[in-house]
C-alpha cells in the first residue's frame, strides 16, 4: 500500500501540476548544493518525487537543462536603463551585475559563457548591450568588437576567477602547491621570485585558493578599468 501511494504521488507530480520552470529551480538548487557533476536526470527526478520521464517531456536532454539553468542564473539581472548614465558606467555596472550573479551560483560558472548563447534568453541582454554600444559610436566591425571584448571579458574572466580546484578532498595539494611555487630557481624564474609574495594566492596561475573564497575583487576592477579605457580610446 506505501509503495502504492508513493507511485500516485509521483504520478501526480509528473503530470499538469509539474512546469518547466519548476524543473529549471530545482536543477539550480540541486547544482548549488551538489555540484554541476553530480547532475543527471535521474537523481533530480528522485530529489523532486517524479518520473525521469517528466523531467525530459518539461526540459528534454540533460545538455538542453544545463542550458537552461546557466542561463537562468543571469536571468534575475536587473539591467540598469541604458539611457539613464553614460555608456561606460553602464558597461561597468552590468559587468559587476553579471560578476555578482555568477558568484552566487559558482558551481555553473564553467558553463554559464559557453551554454548561455544556446538559448534565446540570452537575446534581452545582447539587444541592450548592442543598442549601448551603438549609441556610443560604435558601428560596422567595431560594433562586433566592442560587443564581443566586452561580453568574453565578463563571461571569461569570472569563469576563470570562479575556476575550483582538483576535484579531490584532499586539501594536501594546495600546501604541495604552495611549497613548489615558493622553491621555483630565481636563475630561471627571477621576475617571478621577484614579485613572489605578490603573486602567490593572488594572480591567476599562481593561486591555490579559488575566487569563491577568495574573491579577486580588485583585480576585476582594474581589468575592467583597462576594457573601459580601451573602448574609449577606440572611438576617438
Amino acid at each position: 500500500m506505501g509503495e502504492n501511494r508513493s507511485r500516485r504521488a509521483r504520478a501526480d507530480r509528473s503530470g499538469p501540476g509539474l512546469s518547466r520552470a519548476d524543473v529549471v529551480e530545482a536543477a539550480l538548487r540541486f547544482v548549488d548544493v551538489h555540484g554541476l557533476e553530480a547532475l543527471s536526470m535521474r537523481t533530480l527526478a528522485k530529489e523532486m518525487g517524479v518520473y525521469p520521464n517528466a523531467l525530459h517531456w518539461h526540459v528534454g536532454t540533460k545538455s538542453e537543462l544545463v542550458a537552461a539553468v546557466a542561463a537562468r542564473v543571469l536571468e534575475d539581472i536587473v539591467l540598469p536603463p541604458q539611457r539613464d548614465m553614460p555608456w561606460d558606467a553602464w558597461v561597468a555596472e552590468v559587468a559587476r551585475l553579471c560578476r555578482r550573479a555568477m558568484h552566487q551560483h559558482p558551481n555553473l560558472s564553467p558553463v554559464i559563457g559557453s551554454q548561455l548563447g544556446v538559448t534565446a534568453s540570452s537575446l534581452p541582454f545582447v539587444e541592450r548591450m548592442v543598442d549601448v554600444l551603438e549609441r556610443a559610436g560604435f558601428s560596422a566591425e567595431d560594433l562586433i568588437h566592442a560587443y564581443n571584448t566586452v561580453t568574453g571579458f565578463i563571461l571569461g574572466w569570472v569563469t576563470l576567477e570562479l575556476s575550483s580546484g582538483p576535484a579531490t578532498e584532499d586539501e594536501d595539494w594546495k600546501k604541495g602547491f604552495a611549497k613548489q611555487l615558493r622553491s621555483v630557481n630565481p636563475n630561471v624564474y627571477p621576475a617571478l621570485t621577484r614579485n613572489m609574495k605578490l603573486l602567490e594566492n593572488n594572480a591567476f596561475m599562481t593561486r591555490w585558493d579559488s575566487g569563491c573564497e577568495r574573491p579577486m575583487d580588485l583585480s576585476f576592477e582594474a581589468a575592467l578599468e583597462v576594457q573601459i579605457l580601451g573602448l574609449r580610446a577606440k572611438l576617438t
